[in-house]
């Protein structure tokens, strides 16, 4: 990480992208130490590196008289390319990222929060984990970054899940990605619906904050 009045060097990603004429990029992106930026960049040629959910270490210099930035140079550390090669995973990320913007300030630095996105999209790359299971792990995990989460067996148990699903949910929140891609790549059938109820359960402490 660098930083000076009008230049940055910093890691993080792309949270979405919009194109105005025939080359100009406008990106948000979420950067470790400096939170949430936009940054526009020209593209003549190769666009790849300002897809959605890219994480690089971006150079960035802001514009004379400009709250915005423009990107002098992307170095890309990981494409998330095997997210992308169904919709539902892809649909999954673009909610997370909706998220984060509607939540997070600009320019409010939120390390923890990136992290939390970074290892949740690595997992939503290993297909065989259900998104839905990776919804919940994923505002779970948020919810503990911000100090809003209560005593989850207290919580699961209030809304009526199982035994079975309070464990699994329990399970799948608070255990290390390793943990997760090992027991999940063992049971491949797990019904994944109440690991949706659960996350829209969660969403509601989040947006009464």
């Amino acid at each position: 990480m660098f930083y000076n009045d009008s230049y940055i060097i910093s890691s993080g990603v792309i949270l979405s992208r919009k194109i105005y004429g025939d080359n100009t990029y406008y990106l948000t992106l979420f950067l470790k130490h400096y939170g949430i930026l936009n940054a526009t960049v020209k593209s003549h040629s190769y666009s790849g590196d300002k897809e959605p959910f890219i994480w690089a270490v971006f150079k960035l210099r802001k514009k004379s008289r400009s709250k915005n930035y423009f990107i002098e140079d992307t170095d890309i550390k990981d494409d998330m390319l095997a997210l992308r090669k169904s919709r539902e995973q892809i649909m999954t990320a673009l909610k997370w990222c909706r998220l984060i913007t509607k939540h997070l300030e600009p320019s409010q630095p939120d390390d923890a929060l990136l992290n939390n996105l970074y290892w949740n999209m690595k997992l939503l790359c290993e297909v065989y984990i259900p998104p839905e299971i990776l919804d919940w792990r994923f505002i779970w995990g948020w919810l503990n970054v911000w100090g809003l989460t209560p005593d989850i067996n207290t919580f699961l148990s209030s809304k009526r899940f199982t035994k079975n699903e309070t464990a699994l949910l329990s399970f799948a929140a608070q255990s290390n990605t390793k943990e997760v891609i090992k027991f999940f790549s063992q049971h491949k059938n797990i019904p994944a619906e109440f690991f949706r109820t659960a996350f829209n359960l969660s969403l509601r402490l989040l947006n009464e904050k």
